[in-house]
């Protein structure tokens, strides 16, 4: 492929930021060229052919708040997602081995519901083929990137192709290029860490119970239990299927990550108990260390870093991608006003507005996230007992209830 070397947008990073971006500015503004650079191939696609789906108890998946579902919408790719998602009826909170608890109910809170669970191979393959279709976005996949400068002028990107290297100019550049962003380091932007001393163990299980669209947070002494639904899997069991996203302390994770399939249930059954039924099935097993990643700043002249380059949470509240969608509407937005007024989209002013706008939401769900961690790993008595009373307290207060749900959805935001 010959790549331009000039356009009006760069976006370094195909994953999901990236491609719902290229989606959005494709979208918003069709009259722009959009060059999208991703270092992995792409899978081929057929054409003229359904998308392929294969269900499994391999698959790690995303959960899309409301809003993030309504920003799909909008692209009109919520009717090809929708048949292998999974909406959320009820959120189950709960303190392992403690009185606290707490429920949020979809009907109670007048929703449909409070999001949906899809798996990440079929939303990939989804937004992927709808990019395919935009004649104003460029991919350019199995392209390293290899320099990325900034000047008053614009901003260039040089990169290696399989037919040598090039590079390409453009008023701005967004970088969603990962955790360990090299870009970001390129543009002299700094990271804030945290390690938790925790990993997170995804996998994919099947329960004797039905999960009858309740997804459950379960803290427990050793970390943080995620267990969502998924759609029913293609042997016909009805609603057994669901994700599992286990925190553990690094040497425990090592340890269980290495058990058997009789065994690794075991310590599961022993950890979660048996709101969800029996384990009786477990897929493989991923294992992600976990960390909190911020970055203080995410703009310069000519640049901005966005998804996990910007951000990169503990799963615990699942609200990494629907944070990153968010900025994503905020950014693409801006310049299309940008564009309406002339404006130059690589501006410092016009892009540190942006970034100003974005900064409560981002700080509120990043305490939001962090603090449930914290709260919820030590085992202080005292933070024991008060966490409980506040899990009944939560349940009991009038008006929480939709203040979190409505957060949780993302529908105060954006």
């Amino acid at each position: 492929m010959s790549l331009p070397t000039q356009t009006d947008l760069i976006i370094v990073g195909g994953g999901m930021v990236g491609v719902t971006l290229a989606l959005l500015m494709a979208q918003r503004m069709p009259e722009k060229r959009v060059l999208l650079l991703e270092s992995m191939r792409f899978p081929a696609l057929p054409e003229n052919k359904p998308l392929p789906y294969t269900a499994g108890f391999d698959a790690r998946n995303t959960a899309l708040s409301r809003r993030t579902v309504q920003a799909f919408t909008d692209l009109g790719l919520w009717s090809q997602l929708q048949p292998h998602a999974v909406p959320i009826h009820e959120i189950h909170v709960s303190d392992r081995g403690h009185f606290g608890f707490s429920r949020l109910n979809a009907v109670e809170e007048q929703v449909e519901s409070f999001g949906q669970v899809i798996e990440n191979a079929w939303l990939g393959v989804v937004l992927l083929a709808a990019l395919k279709q935009c004649p104003s976005v460029t991919i350019a996949d199995g392209v390293e990137v290899q320099q990325l400068i900034t000047s008053e002028r614009d901003a260039r990107v040089r990169c290696q192709t399989a037919s040598g290297e090039v590079t390409i100019a453009a008023p701005l550049v967004v970088a969603a290029d990962g955790t360990h962003s090299q870009c970001r380091e390129w543009l002299g932007l700094s990271a804030q860490w945290h390690d938790y001393q925790q990993t997170a163990l995804v996998t994919t299980v099947a329960t004797s119970l039905p999960h009858e669209y309740r997804a459950f947070e379960r803290f427990t002494a050793s970390g943080p239990i995620a267990l969502l639904p998924l759609p029913d899997f293609i042997d016909g069991a009805k609603q057994t299927r669901r994700s599992l996203v286990w925190a553990l302390s690094t040497n425990e994770a090592e340890r269980i990550k290495a058990l058997d399939d009789d065994a690794f249930m075991q310590e599961l059954q022993a950890a979660f108990g048996r709101r969800a039924g029996r384990f009786k099935r477990v897929g493989q097993r991923h294992a992600y260390p976990l960390q909190l990643m911020v970055a203080p700043k995410q703009t310069v002249s000519r640049a901005v870093i966005m998804g996990n380059a910007a951000h990169s949470l503990h799963p615990v509240a699942g609200q990494g991608f629907n944070l990153c969608l968010r900025d994503a509407l905020v950014l693409v937005e801006r310049l299309g006003q940008a564009s309406a007024d002339q404006q130059d989209w690589g501006d410092a002013t016009l892009l540190a507005a942006y970034e100003a706008s974005r900064q409560s939401d981002q700080q509120q769900i990043i305490r939001f996230s962090d603090s449930l961690v914290r709260g919820f790993s030590s085992d202080a008595s005292a933070l024991v007992l008060l966490r409980n009373i506040g899990l009944v307290g939560f349940d009991l207060l009038p008006g929480a209830k939709p203040t979190l749900a409505r957060y949780a959805m993302g529908l105060d935001h954006v």
